[in-house]
């Protein structure tokens, strides 16, 4: 890869974004364009509206202020292929050397045919991760699309450092997170839960018509099957709590996820919430283990230390120690051997991720083009910190973390 210019140097920037919805154009794209177009030579490719994605009037109409910004609308035939896998990929990447850009920002789920373009290539990826959780328009910066938990590499004295910056919250956050004694006990009356065998807890990902990352899943059955399969294979030795994704909640016909969940004694569907928690969230506290694939929500077994089964092609950082196969997984499960993520590299890497990684789009003091220049910058956690206090107060702000 060449090395990137200096920052402060006019630069050519694409943005490359078959997988936009309007929700990330309005939130994320265009904050990034009007900053981006004050200084550099800003070009966007995006095919034209399809499933929920693209760019079509509604968004070309909210830029039309922005005369110096280059459009490449994809309307053929054959523009919904971009999704996944383009009929022309060789034309597509031919296209882009053709505007032989600095740096390129993709909101995609094809990230193999973006290996082939010109300059620095990032993906544009959701930053909001449970349970800090930060606003939804806060994004991160990734080679692939779902790598979860992987440590930059950094000295000791880096890492010591990252650790005591989120040491106040970190620990505040644990403590109101940690359930009572009685609580599980409580909860799983409530819920219909037996408390005499293990519980693994199931969060289903989003299955909404915009969500082309789903191509990478291992296998391709919907939720409802992914549901009766491991009904099937856990049988009467654990019990599966499922949490069914928020947009599944809102925009998908949840009718074949019920009818399985009804078809299966060892299965049980959790409300959107419980109590004031999000379902994931109040349930993961108590779980004996975790089922994930390229869900975001690996981040909730991270912090509250629970045992987890990754089933999914992309990279896993070794200290969440995560098993790749499910039945060695339910066998330690059972026995109560079952590995753990390691808790202080948990600290470490949500440290790394909300003072080093993810950024708000919206924040002026933020220079985009630095963050490629340099992932991993010692400069930026002060600035990092100070926007935390004053996006989550409860837990970063100075008189939250000197109370008792």
């Amino acid at each position: 890869m060449p090395p990137l210019p200096h920052p402060e140097q006019r630069q050519r920037i694409l943005f490359y974004l078959p997988m936009v919805t309007n929700w990330w154009f309005v939130h994320i794209v265009e904050p990034m364009l009007r900053r981006l177009a004050e200084r550099h030579a800003v070009h966007v490719l995006a095919p034209a509206p399809w499933r929920g994605t693209g760019i079509g009037p509604e968004e070309l109409t909210r830029c039309a202020d922005l005369p110096d910004i280059r459009w490449y609308i994809m309307d053929g035939p054959d523009h919904p292929s971009t999704r996944t896998v383009p009929e022309d990929a060789e034309g597509l990447v031919a296209f882009v050397h053709s505007l032989a850009p600095d740096v390129v920002l993709c909101r995609t789920a094809d990230y193999e045919t973006t290996r082939h373009f010109p300059g620095t290539v990032r993906l544009l990826m959701e930053g909001r991760f449970e349970p800090f959780a930060p606003p939804p328009r806060w994004i991160l910066l990734a080679d692939r699309p779902h790598d979860h938990g992987l440590l930059a590499e950094m000295t000791a004295a880096q890492a010591d450092r990252l650790r005591a910056m989120i040491a106040p919250a970190w620990d505040r956050l644990q403590r109101d997170l940690a359930p009572a004694a009685d609580d599980r006990s409580t909860l799983f009356g409530r819920l219909g839960i037996p408390e005499e065998r293990p519980l693994l807890l199931l969060p289903l990902e989003c299955e909404t018509e915009d969500n082309f990352f789903a191509m990478h899943r291992l296998g391709t059955r919907p939720n409802a099957a992914l549901v009766r399969e491991l009904s099937t294979l856990l049988g009467e030795r654990c019990t599966l709590a499922v949490t069914n994704h928020p947009l599944n909640d809102a925009h998908v016909d949840a009718a074949p996820l019920i009818a399985a969940v009804a078809d299966c004694d060892n299965v049980v569907l959790l409300p959107p919430r419980i109590g004031l928690q999000f379902a994931t969230l109040a349930m993961a506290r108590h779980a004996d283990g975790m089922l994930v694939g390229d869900s975001k929500t690996f981040a909730l077994a991270a912090f509250f230390g629970v045992p987890m089964h990754r089933h999914s092609r992309f990279d896993s950082g070794a200290w969440l120690n995560a098993y790749a196969a499910l039945e060695p997984f339910v066998a330690d499960i059972l026995a109560g051997t079952a590995r753990r993520p390691v808790p202080e590299a948990a600290q470490l890497w949500f440290a790394q991720y909300l003072l080093n990684d993810a950024f708000d789009p919206l924040d002026p003091a933020d220079d985009l083009l630095a963050r490629l220049a340099r992932p991993f910058d010692l400069d930026r956690w002060e600035a990092a910190q100070a926007r935390l206090a004053r996006t989550l107060p409860a837990l970063f702000a100075a008189e939250a973390q000197t109370s008792g």
